[in-house]
């Protein structure tokens, strides 16, 4: 007796950092947003492996719903060059970790670059937060815009960009 196996295709978009991490999950068949969340993490200046804990917590997260929705892709944006300062070094942390536990799951993962990112989604590689969430498809925009400017939104926003664009 031949069985006809469904192979579920999911694809995910994550705009990662310490503070609130965008994810989004897509349906590669039918295009649909099937999941969105933000991974938001508090800083405690009175632990010493405070940005490790963060980390672990973040990636650990990520993990879970690859595994739970059958994640078979990951684009993740990539590490801001330009950038200076401590912060750099804890976001290049965390960005490692999670494309370390991507690859270890078997997850096919792609690293984008930031300005490629908002030039796909926008036209231009110097959009604003605001162009990114306006290029949004309506109805997921909508969903999208329940969370306040600094609650996540323009997260979501990127990681949106990130699971539905074709690189």
């Amino acid at each position: 007796m031949n069985k006809k196996i469904n192979k579920v295709s999911r694809k995910c978009g994550i705009d990662q950092s310490l503070t609130k991490t965008g994810i989004v999950i897509f349906d590669n068949d039918s295009q649909t947003m099937i999941h969105h969340e933000i991974i938001e993490t508090k800083l405690d200046r009175t632990d010493a492996l405070d940005s490790f804990k963060r980390v672990a917590e973040i990636a650990s997260r990520i993990e879970f719903l690859c595994d739970l929705y059958k994640v078979t892709s990951v684009r993740i944006e990539g590490l801001s060059y330009a950038s200076v300062g401590q912060a750099t070094r804890t976001l290049a942390g965390l960005h490692y970790v999670i494309v370390d536990r991507l690859m270890r799951a078997s997850i096919d993962v792609a690293v984008i670059a930031p300005t490629a990112l908002k030039k796909a989604a926008t036209g231009s590689g110097r959009a604003d937060k605001q162009a990114m969430l306006d290029a949004v498809r309506e109805d997921d925009r909508e969903q999208l815009s329940k969370y306040g400017k600094t609650k996540g939104r323009f997260d979501l926003a990127d990681a949106w960009h990130l699971a539905s664009l074709l690189f």
